[in-house]
């Protein structure tokens, strides 16, 4: 999408320039609504960066006497290096030599700046020339709002826009560049500090992924005691093998070779033509004395190639630590209960053999009518769960121990009270306020019928439900992956509550009423926070999380009940931390000069939904209108659950719950009427469904209807006839 930014207050000479450039660009996918204007080049700037991430074309007009600085600021807002271009000193050169007093009245070299990376788009003169650069998934150009200079600019990005992509083979994923700014030094120090504490070593086979951590040996200390680097080929796979089988065997022959407690292997990014469009997956092994284990990694966005093998990374650093600490445990468990008979450790080890055996026993039974049921369905369909796992014995069995930590209790509130003005405003001198870009809202459409099976008196329903939590404003499992690739939790803030302001400076209260009692705010917001993801989670989520937390409890005059979010863990030493942190600042989310609302759910379908399609009413926030992508949440473990209920049961709940009477052919029953494509076109958060000629929301048919037992209003209904 393009989008043009510019100052809401603007001269005629401007403005002129600005109808120029709709006009010459419309063709190419400028439309009108994609028009926004700020109050500041500091909003604007900010706003940008975020677009560009998003995979957005943004332009950014500035006017001729702001030109100079704010092509200064913008290169410095996409933390790029300047450079000097000499394609616009040439421009330039013949226009100066005309006229000496010319010369010494225009700063030259100031002129001829332009972002590391970029490409330049000449003036006639070279003053004022614009550039183009990749940003995140998309790009920022900066374009003077000069109606006599930009017809050549434009030209030259109309140029950019036409030059045409170069298709990757069919068999092959297309090559993309790691993000450079993923942080791999902090969970590598994790991993070194449980490797040391254990007395455990990691054998790691190289590949494309393992060699982003070359320079780490160099930078983190220990590493080279703790971490070995295997040397083999990736390329050697058996004529017959198959990539899952491969990745096991590397890692299984990285632990052998090396002589390591622990093997692993990631590979290289493979692609996959489905029935719905392309996807890619990465694999990630992990050998240990108890066998292999793989886990699956997947997207369909080729946009998110650049980031899946160093997400493979975070999933290997996660799985090691989980399993270095859960053999720890089991070894001190043992020890505290030796073999003798009926000792404790004896049996809490036999009732999980039973509880596996009696798992996988279940897991075939769901698994075969499952599968029968998903081939059945003729509509385009959503991808598997993201994040799986493979293991040798065992296949489809899944570790439920998979990074990022999310909460176990969802906040999904009922009653939203009205707003109460703020009467803080940031101090000048903290700079940092964060004003993301609004963005269209998630947009409902008509469900795509699926065709009926036969009439029949029962049967099962069954719901492939994505996501988990009400999906509305942060997702903590998205918060927690940005997190772990470099973002601070003001960017976090601003990707999920777009169009909010982080304002500084607030005096926090004394305490906060909490279901009927009052608890002191610092042990309030740092219990909250444990309980809604946990001290082990990435440090700027928390703080995100701390932020959001406060905002919450701000906009409802520190007056909760107990639906609003969880609490009663105790806290953790970096929860505590993180909350000193926040209440010091005196941090909270503000628009247009009022507290915001700020709603936060556990892992999203893949995109934010918005506040109308949850709670209904007229209440439209502007930063919770939904669509924000939260990257990476479709890796999440648990992100595709399964539920199903005989039409029996689903009867009676519609009796007790609606007061409707459910009749005749089960397959007529239930009608998801209009859902916002969250997932695809076919599945997205359901705003409206019918059920026995009764329209309700989708929120009302998880919560009140199902009475919780589907994790999410995001799903796909499929009714199977009974035999």
């Amino acid at each position: 999408m393009i989008k043009l930014f510019t100052l809401e207050n603007l001269s005629a000479f401007s403005s002129d320039a600005v109808y120029k450039i709709c006009l010459t660009l419309e063709p190419y996918g400028l439309l009108e609504e994609n028009l926004q204007s700020f109050e500041n080049y500091d909003a604007m700037l900010t706003a940008s960066r975020f677009a560009a991430e998003d995979g957005d074309t943004v332009l950014v007009a500035a006017e001729t006497g702001d030109y100079l600085a704010v092509k200064r600021s913008l290169i410095a807002k996409l933390n790029l290096a300047e450079r000097f271009s000499p394609e616009v000193a040439d421009a330039m050169a013949q226009y100066l030599a005309e006229d000496g007093e010319k010369t010494q009245a225009v700063d030259s070299r100031a002129h001829c700046i332009i972002a590391d990376g970029s490409m330049p788009l000449l003036t006639e003169d070279g003053l004022f020339s614009g550039f183009t650069v990749p940003s995140g998934a998309g790009a920022v150009t900066l374009l003077p709002l000069d109606f006599t200079r930009l017809d050549r600019v434009l030209e030259a990005l109309i140029r950019s826009f036409s030059a045409p992509a170069q298709p990757a083979a069919a068999d092959e994923a297309p090559t993309e560049t790691p993000d450079a700014a993923v942080d791999f030094e902090t969970p590598a120090r994790r991993v070194i500090s449980v490797l040391t504490q254990n007395d455990c070593r990691l054998a790691l086979a190289q590949g494309d992924a393992t060699s982003l951590l070359a320079g780490l040996p160099q930078t983190v200390e220990h590493f080279s005691d703790c971490i070995e680097f295997v040397p083999m080929d990736m390329q050697t796979q058996a004529e017959d093998e198959t990539p899952f089988a491969a990745i096991l065997r590397r890692a299984k022959d990285a632990r052998a070779q090396s002589g390591a407690e622990y093997g692993a292997a990631i590979s290289d990014i493979f692609s996959d033509e489905r029935v719905d469009g392309q996807s890619y997956f990465a694999l990630v092994a992990v050998s240990d004395k108890d066998g292999t284990k793989a886990k699956k990694v997947t997207t369909s966005s080729d946009a998110d190639l650049r980031l899946m093998l160093p997400h493979c990374i975070m999933v290997l650093f996660d799985t090691i630590c989980q399993k270095v600490q859960d053999s720890d445990s089991a070894e001190q468990t043992m020890a505290l209960t030796p073999g003798t008979a009926g000792a404790p450790g004896q049996d809490k080890k036999i009732s999980k053999g039973i509880v596996v055996f009696a798992a996988l026993i279940l897991l075939a039974a769901i698994l075969v009518p499952t599968v029968i049921v998903w081939k059945m369905m003729h509509a385009k369909n959503t991808e598997e769960p993201t994040v799986s796992d493979v293991s040798q014995s065992a296949v489809g069995v899944s570790d439920q121990s998979t990074l990022p930590t999310v909460s176990s209790q969802v906040p999904d509130q009922t009653t939203l009270p009205t707003v109460p003005t703020s009467q803080t405003t940031p101090p000048a001198d903290v700079p940092g306020n964060y004003l993301a870009p609004a963005e269209p809202a998630a947009t409902d459409v008509s469900a795509s019928p699926t065709a009926a099976p036969a009439p029949s008196t029962s049967g099962t329903f069954t719901f492939y439900v994505f996501g988990y939590g009400h999906g509305v404003g942060l997702s903590q499992t998205g918060a927690n992956y940005l997190a772990s690739i470099g973002w601070d939790y003001a960017q976090i803030l601003a990707n999920y509550y777009y169009g909010t302001t982080l304002v500084f400076g607030d005096v926090y209260p004394a305490s906060i009423n909490y279901g009927g009692a009052a608890y002191e705010t610092r042990q309030y917001l740092a219990s909250a926070l444990e309980a809604e993801m946990s001290g082990s989670s990435q440090r700027e989520a928390l703080k995100a999380q701390a932020v959001a937390l406060y905002t919450f409890a701000k906009y409802n005059n520190f007056n909760l009940n107990t639906s609003a979010n969880a609490y009663g863990k105790e806290p953790s030493q970096q929860c505590l931390s993180v909350v000193d942190e926040v209440m010091q600042a005196g941090l909270y989310l503000s628009y247009n000069g009022q507290t915001a609302l700020t709603p936060f759910h556990a892992t999203s379908a893949g995109k934010t939904t918005s506040f109308v399609n949850v709670w209904g009413g007229t209440n439209d926030y502007p930063y919770l209108r939904g669509g924000r992508p939260s990257w990476f949440d479709q890796n999440a473990t648990g992100y595709q659950t399964t539920f199903s209920i005989s039409s029996a049961d689903l009867k009676a709940l519609a009796s007790k719950n609606l007061s409707v009477e459910l009749n005749g052919d089960p397959s007529t029953w239930i009608t998801v009427l209009t859902h916002d494509q969250a997932v695809n076109a076919d599945i997205g958060y359901v705003s409206t469904v019918n059920v026995g000629g009764k329209v309700i929301t989708g929120n009302e048919f998880r919560s009140k209807l199902m009475e919780g037992r589907i994790r999410s209003h995001c799903f796909k209904l499929v009714y199977t006839p009974g035999a």
